[in-house]
């Protein structure tokens, strides 16, 4: 068990024991906030049919996950929340970490049970939450720390984090965490990871963010993914339009050598009668020379550069040839469903491998809320390689479609 999850149970411990001198009295309110809880269910049916045009053959799931939380009432100023976790394929026609059909294509989702959640909210300094054990962490839109929500088995951290918001149009959070909870089921032991973002928004509808991500794997190794990031962001949302600007540097840090690396996102977009027309450009750095290729940490990658996910090696920082991703969208609203409609161009940045230019796809999606606890998703990506190739070396993608229904239930 990780040190700070020990740390919440080890809490539990000493109220037990606490309980024991205090009296009664104090037992009655403990348990007076163990009955005043609130519990949460979340029950998703998925079904993914995957076809890359490879030597394997399609990979086929049909999924059954729930999650089963429950949040204490208030008891001395402290809360506490946990969240149990199962994965059960029904249908396993797919290759994933842990095996599977190995003629199959990837799917990254083993089936198993975990405790996806497990903290102690404190909440008896003003204006402030300090939370203990294991959380998810998402900071603003994901794109460098999120929980990989699209995945079944999502990801969370054992980490300490504070969120302050005593000063008026800023809120601040800072945290530490030294374990990673995979989407795999794995867990990976980290020597330091420290997060700061301090989001300002002294007008309506805009603000900036500021953030510095220092990570420090267990590997002593010049080869480490060791590494500081630093960035910032804008967002607003003049009506009718809005727009998102951000930028990220990557340098050393702790035992992780050549890292200087960019990546830079801009998007804007205009809401046109009951259509919202949108237009971005994202650029990451690949392998230059010794300088490694940008790292985008431990991100909901997904929810970029396309939902065939070719492109995930961003986190880790393995794509060499690194990425310009070009891309146009469109959403609307008729009959009650969301509809989305997303069309990328994706280039290379670097020229030492592959410099040609990767493919384009055409993504879409269709949401609908059956009721105020039920909603479906479908969503289907087209992945289509370019099929030349340059300086001798042949494209690192390959043509795939994605179609993935969801039936979620939540309350």
């Amino acid at each position: 068990m990780n040190s700070l999850l020990r740390i919440v149970v080890a809490t539990g411990l000493l109220l037990v024991s606490w309980f024991s001198v205090a009296g009664a009295s104090a037992l009655d309110d403990f348990t007076t906030a163990l009955k005043s809880g609130t519990p949460d269910v979340d029950v998703l049916a998925s079904y993914e049919y995957k076809n890359r045009d490879d030597a394997t053959s399609p990979g086929k799931q049909f999924s059954l996950r729930t999650r089963i939380g429950y949040r204490t009432g208030t008891f001395f100023d402290t809360e506490l929340y946990a969240q149990f976790h199962n994965l059960t394929n029904v249908m396993e026609q797919f290759r994933h970490q842990d095996g599977g059909d190995a003629d199959r294509d990837l799917i990254a989702d083993p089936d198993g049970n975990r405790l996806y959640k497990a903290f102690l909210d404190y909440k008896g300094i003003p204006d402030t939450l300090i939370r203990v054990g294991r959380q998810e962490v998402i900071l603003d839109d994901a794109r460098l720390l999120g929980n990989i929500g699209w995945r079944l088995n999502g990801q969370s951290f054992d980490a300490v984090s504070v969120t302050n918001t005593s000063i008026k149009y800023l809120k601040i959070y800072a945290a530490y965490a030294n374990q990673v909870n995979t989407i795999f089921l794995t867990h990976v032991d980290l020597d330091h990871f420290y997060l700061f973002n301090a989001k300002y928004a002294p007008l309506k509808n805009h603000s900036i963010s500021v953030y510095t991500y220092l990570l420090d794997t267990e590997s002593s190794a010049d080869s480490a993914r060791d590494s500081a990031t630093y960035g910032f962001r804008f967002v607003g949302n003049p009506a009718p339009c809005n727009y998102t600007i951000d930028y990220s540097h990557q340098s050393d840090f702790a035992d992780g050598e050549n890292h200087d690396a960019d990546m830079f996102n801009a998007v804007v977009a205009m809401q046109i009668s009951k259509v919202n027309l949108g237009a971005g450009y994202s650029y990451i750095s690949g392998q230059n020379g010794d300088d490694r290729p940008f790292d985008t940490l431990f991100s909901t990658a997904h929810k970029f550069n396309g939902f065939a996910d070719l492109f995930l090696a961003t986190n880790g920082g393995g794509l060499t040839g690194g990425l310009q991703d070009y891309y146009f969208n469109a959403t609307t609203k008729a009959f009650g469903v969301k509809i989305v409609a997303v069309y990328h161009y994706f280039d290379t940045v670097e020229d030492d491998g592959f410099d040609g230019s990767y493919g384009d796809e055409i993504d879409l999606v269709l949401i609908k809320s059956i009721n105020k606890n039920l909603k479906l998703l479908v969503k289907y990506a087209n992945f289509m390689q370019d099929d030349d190739s340059a300086n001798g070396f042949a494209s690192p993608t390959v043509d795939t479609e994605i179609l993935t229904a969801r039936l979620q239930y939540t309350f």
